[in-house]
């Protein structure tokens, strides 16, 4: 990685004048819009691509990614010297107010290890400016931050502003000396009183997880608290997938004397990127589609033969289950939401629900899915209650803070729940809303909001005894109707204890290959 250094007033100067002649060059239009608004009190941001930037001056890259905490504020600076410029030069100045609070978010860094990350950055890391992928998982309450307060020095009544320190949670420290030119170093001062005597900030933290599927089997994610501020707060959810671009930073609680100093790595976050709009858009590359035309335009006389050699190489260490396969693909390739004129939403997701003997291969199906679905969440019903299936309320730090559940984390993807007859009854109730409305109303501790659950669920589940086919799907699962009506497809499996039939998926579970010549007699001799 590049070497960081402290900058000097020329390199500074230097930043200034190149960020203020690209934001003219590229970005003339986003300062006038912002200009036309007419609430000057408000936080705004003009988001520049780095990419764009880094290639009209490849210097800037290096100041800007090892020292950003000196950087990033000259950004803002240039971005209100041409505001102003652009207010006192512009023929329309009744219709413009000029605006101090406006901020340059970066995104699109370049793809490399260094600055774009899907695990949370180390030590290492501090000080630089990075990119991070991940879920976030839970958000606390927009705060009011005193970020800077006004002393006035006792002894030669020098008025200064002091600055809250971020490597102390924000703690509004007493200055040390008087910081007037002439070298007064009085030790006493007085908190100024009145208006403009303190600048206020909103502040939000929100914890980001790693993403499980993007991690080794076995790894646990790790998570890391994001520090929001300004006009960032409140601009992601609890399930939201996000990328976080901003600066590694490392914070402590107050030094107290015989306490050990609990240091964290935190990042403060310049711009987050939701992603959840492109999850529908897969990455599909050119030589990709032209792999499937040549496929399908192969088969274009036999497209049942094509489609059966897909379904061949869906869970393939299942044998046979030919009919299960394919309602799998088809729960997985899923339909199209539509939006009724009276207002009504048909949901496009299809759940599903395997029932069947033990051994059937239910659980493989849902290890499969949970493996190629980018986003999925793979979770027993052994254990699951109402709070981790939909959402909790957590007490962080004398504060109630939402954190997502199993269904709210798979939004956009597919949730797995294995032994779903093992739900208890009233933590079932809880999934009503989320399955058939596909979002989930929380009213806990104060904290009522909204979340969305766009997720397919693929459950599997053990009848209760022996499958009796004369009774009803509901009496077989013990399962209420209300729950099971919500399941678009429930395919049964039934052991059939035949030993021809178990010779053939014992004889492919050992050697990876069914008996050949022998095959389709015996399934003639089952059927």
């Amino acid at each position: 990685m590049l070497k960081s250094r402290i900058l000097d007033r020329k390199d500074l100067d230097y930043c200034y004048a190149v960020f203020k002649s690209y934001i003219v060059a590229h970005h003339s239009d986003d300062v006038v819009e912002i200009l036309l608004f007419t609430d000057c009190g408000r936080h705004y941001c003009i988001i520049i691509n780095a990419m764009a930037l880094f290639e009209d001056n490849m210097q800037i890259s290096e100041l800007l990614l090892s020292n950003p905490l000196q950087v990033l504020p000259v950004l803002d600076k240039a971005l209100a010297s041409v505001c102003s410029e652009m207010h006192k030069g512009n023929g329309h100045q009744e219709v413009m107010q000029p605006k101090k609070n406006i901020h340059g978010r970066l995104t699109g860094l370049p793809v490399c290890a260094e600055l774009t990350r899907t695990k949370l950055p180390r030590t290492r890391d501090l000080g630089w400016f990075l990119s991070v992928t991940g879920t976030i998982i839970r958000t606390s309450l927009v705060k009011l931050l005193e970020s800077k307060k006004q002393y006035t020095c006792n002894k030669c009544k020098h008025v200064f502003m002091q600055e809250a320190d971020f490597e102390q949670f924000y703690t509004a420290s007493k200055p040390g000396r008087c910081p007037n030119p002439e070298l007064c170093n009085s030790v006493k001062f007085t908190v100024s009183s009145g208006k403009g005597s303190t600048v206020c900030r909103d502040y939000q933290e929100v914890k980001l997880q790693e993403q499980v599927q993007k991690l080794a089997i076995g790894t646990i994610p790790r998570s890391m608290a994001i520090v929001l501020q300004d006009d960032l707060v409140d601009c992601c959810k609890p399930g939201d997938d996000v990328t976080v671009f901003g600066i590694v930073r490392r914070r402590w609680r107050p030094l107290n004397a015989d306490t050990r100093v609990d240091i964290e790595i935190v990042i403060e976050a310049n711009y987050v990127q939701v992603n959840n709009e492109q999850r529908t858009k897969s990455s599909i590359t050119e030589e990709l589609r032209q792999e499937f035309e040549n496929f399908w335009s192969k088969s274009c006389t036999t497209p049942l033969t094509a489609r059966n050699k897909i379904l061949a190489s869906v869970c393939p260490q299942v044998y046979g289950l030919y009919l299960v396969k394919l309602a799998v693909t088809l729960v997985l390739v899923g339909g199209v939401q539509r939006h009724a004129e009276n207002g009504t939403r048909i949901r496009g997701e299809s759940h599903m629900l395997l029932v069947g003997d033990p051994g059937t291969g239910k659980s493989q199906f849902l290890k499969y899915v949970a493996k190629i679905v980018g986003r999925s969440i793979l979770t027993t019903g052994i254990g699951s209650t109402s709070a981790g299936l939909t959402v909790t309320a957590v007490k962080d730090s004398g504060e109630w803070q939402l954190e997502a559940g199993a269904l709210v984390l798979a939004d956009g993807g597919v949730c797995c729940i294995d032994e779903f007859s093992s739900i208890r009854e009233h933590d079932k109730a809880s999934i009503h809303e989320a399955m058939e409305q596909q979002t989930l109303s929380v009213a806990k501790a104060g904290l009522v909001c909204k979340l969305n659950t766009r997720t397919t669920i693929l459950a599997a589940t053990n009848p209760k005894g022996n499958y009796n086919p004369e009774q009803t799907l509901s009496i077989n699962l013990a399962l209420a109707s209300p729950l099971l009506s919500r399941f678009d497809l429930v395919l049964v499996l039934i052991d059939s204890r035949n030993e021809q039939w178990d010779k053939i998926v014992s004889s492919f579970i050992l050697e990876g290959r069914s008996p050949p010549g022998k095959v389709q007699k015996i399934i003639e001799e089952i059927k």
